[in-house]
């Protein structure tokens, strides 16, 4: 372990010291059109939880978010709006367990195509100080809070409602809770104060309006929090 990793993660609790290799992997592989193939990082998703991306990158595809809060066999797509599918009988072979030392990916041809055919994927692991999953039903109220794990100031927050079509609304600590832009869009960055309802993160919660992307009533939504504000973490 490199002294640069240890200090990026670890710096506190001896015991249980936690470095960069034991929360995120980046990973490059071959397809091979294989079902029930294992991708081994050494990340720890069945116990801990986490998010993976995954991309096709030998030809055009989309992206694919999977993370075990939601489950495995859902999917939604970063660079798209679309409602998370719950993908069943034939389609459920993208990534279709979580495991110990990683993930598990199906025979779908934009996570594990044919021979030769290169894809990436990159895990984040649930830890303080770190990242977090965390999932919410809407209640249309301005200035509701939603708890986190961190015990750390967010740097950023990606939020997509599942049960319909909507923009990745993301909050970034250097625009503020002012602005907001979309992960989905080509677009820079607006001035909208609804969205965060102009409140900005503390290290056990954030702030969301009433506005649809994030607090529609009765609408699902998931959270993707990663950590780069002030902590209190002894991980961070």
């Amino acid at each position: 372990m490199s002294p640069i990793q240890q200090m990026l993660l670890g710096a506190g609790a001896v015991a249980t010291k936690t470095y960069v290799d034991d929360v995120f992997s980046t990973d490059v592989y071959l397809g091979n059109a294989t079902n029930n193939r294992s991708i081994v990082n050494n990340i720890d998703l069945a116990t801990e939880g986490g998010l993976v991306f995954l991309k096709k990158r030998g030809n055009s595809a989309g992206w694919i978010s999977c993370d075990t809060v939601t489950g495995a066999n859902k999917q939604l797509e970063p660079n798209n709006a679309a409602a998370q599918t719950n993908l069943t009988g034939t389609e459920s072979n993208y990534l279709t367990a979580f495991n110990t030392n990683g993930f598990v990916i199906g025979d779908a041809s934009k996570v594990n195509e044919h021979s030769g055919m290169t894809h990436a994927a990159w895990t984040w692991r649930r830890a303080p100080g770190f990242f977090d999953v965390v999932t919410w039903t809407g209640n249309g109220t301005a200035g509701r809070t939603i708890s986190h794990s961190l015990s750390s100031v967010p740097g950023m927050i990606l939020v997509k409602r599942t049960d319909t079509s909507a923009d990745w609304a993301v909050y970034h600590r250097t625009n503020g809770a002012t602005k907001i832009f979309y992960l989905n869009s080509s677009g820079g960055v607006v001035t909208d104060s609804d969205p965060w309802n102009d409140t900005e993160p503390t290290s056990s919660v954030f702030t969301v309006g009433d506005h649809a992307m994030v607090n529609a009533s009765s609408a699902t939504y998931v959270g993707y929090v990663f950590a780069g504000g002030a902590s209190t973490s002894s991980l961070a």
